[in-house]
């Protein structure tokens, strides 16, 4: 099936309240997850909240990653939509997941940009999953 992209949205919840304040902290892990991602970062532009909250923007060649924070909840909503076949939105997911600190991580892949017989498009939700990000012993 050929798509225009891979979208991840992805809820992360028992983050570090004070990473997730931090707009400093949340840019550098969204560029971060960018580059972890193989993508070309083209813009950045973040928001810092009163009296807390990050909300922000990694515009990249292949889309964008975007992120909204609730420090108070320890909770971050994090979109990851790459085009092309040299992203993955997967490993920008995870690498954000880990730096904010998320206790657990539920995502839901979405393939869009699937053209039909009509010429329209849709887009198929691919994967549904929810899981503790809790660090295992070795």
């Amino acid at each position: 099936m050929e798509t225009r992209g891979t979208h991840i949205v992805c809820e992360l919840s028992g983050c570090s309240p004070h990473i997730l304040t931090d707009l400093d902290g949340v840019r550098t892990i969204m560029e971060s997850a960018a580059r972890e991602a193989n993508a070309e970062i083209l813009k950045v532009t973040f928001h810092r909240f009163q009296p807390q909250g990050v909300s922000g923007v990694v515009v990249i060649a292949e889309s964008h990653l975007s992120i909204h924070t609730w420090p108070e909840s320890g909770y971050a909503a994090v979109d990851f939509y790459t085009c092309g076949d040299h992203t993955d939105p997967r490993r920008a997911c995870e690498f954000a997941a880990k730096r904010l600190g998320a206790q657990s991580m539920l995502t839901t892949e979405v393939k869009r940009g699937i053209a039909s017989t009509n010429g329209l498009y849709t887009h198929v939700v691919h994967e549904h999953a929810g899981r503790s990000m809790a660090k295992r012993s070795a």
